[in-house]
């Protein structure tokens, strides 16, 4: 069952450094399972008890976090070999966000209560996936802060210059293309579509950037950088 999904496994981060001897025995070990969902199919609900980490094996899945006045706020759009649940298996024992099937999803389940005992997994696996882990932890705090940073921004302009800007420090080129469809693009930003279009349209004509549908050109990088300042 596992290995014909070995491929995509080696590729992970959470596996980096790890020989695939050494995933299939963890994964045995450990009690992983495999789940299909399909298109809105909910995968995780905030609050309900954790079942583990999940890895996904193929399809597109959405992480989001319901606010007190029963809006869902879409934190993160993952895709093959994106990972969730890591967080919370390290610091309770219920979700922290409400997992969704943007489309049909394949994810694997590493259980929490074996995870986290050492002796499910030989010492040197142990160790490499440890620090994976950590590592991949730190990268979320990280995102984490930047969509916090973000939600602070109150202008629709400065958010999409901010995202912006973001897309071209990973990207490291003026031009670049966004993951986010423009819809999505404009839950993730908290802002209504039609006034985010017409924000991108404006900075369009202004000459701050260029773009068509999810590509985008960043014309007037120190024009950019100037709306996060004023």
């Amino acid at each position: 069952m596992f290995e014909s999904y070995l491929n995509v496994l080696m590729e992970n981060p959470l596996f980096h450094n790890m020989r695939s001897e050494e995933i299939l025995e963890m994964l045995r070990n450990t009690g992983a399972y495999i789940g299909t969902f399909k298109k809105n199919e909910t995968i995780t609900v905030e609050n309900e008890k954790l079942s583990g980490v999940g890895i996904i094996l193929s399809g597109i899945v959405s992480i989001g976090k319901d606010t007190s006045s029963g809006d869902r706020l879409m934190m993160a759009r993952l895709s093959q070999g994106d990972i969730f649940g890591e967080v919370a298996v390290y610091t309770g024992t219920l979700w922290t966000a409400t997992v969704l099937a943007d489309k049909e999803a394949t994810v694997l389940f590493l259980p929490a209560e074996k995870l986290m005992n050492p002796e499910n997994m030989n010492r040197e696996g142990t160790s490499r996936f440890t620090l994976n882990m950590l590592y991949i932890i730190a990268k979320k705090a990280r995102a984490l802060n930047e969509k916090l940073e973000l939600l602070a921004l109150k202008s629709i302009r400065r958010k999409i210059c901010f995202y912006l800007l973001k897309q071209h420090q990973r990207s490291d080129s003026r031009e670049f293309t966004v993951s986010l469809k423009r819809g999505e693009m404009a839950e993730y930003l908290q802002v209504s579509r039609p006034s985010l279009s017409r924000e991108l349209i404006r900075l369009k004509e202004e000459g701050l950037i260029d773009f068509e549908g999810r590509y985008f050109k960043l014309k007037d990088l120190e024009g950019i950088s100037r709306e996060l300042k004023n």
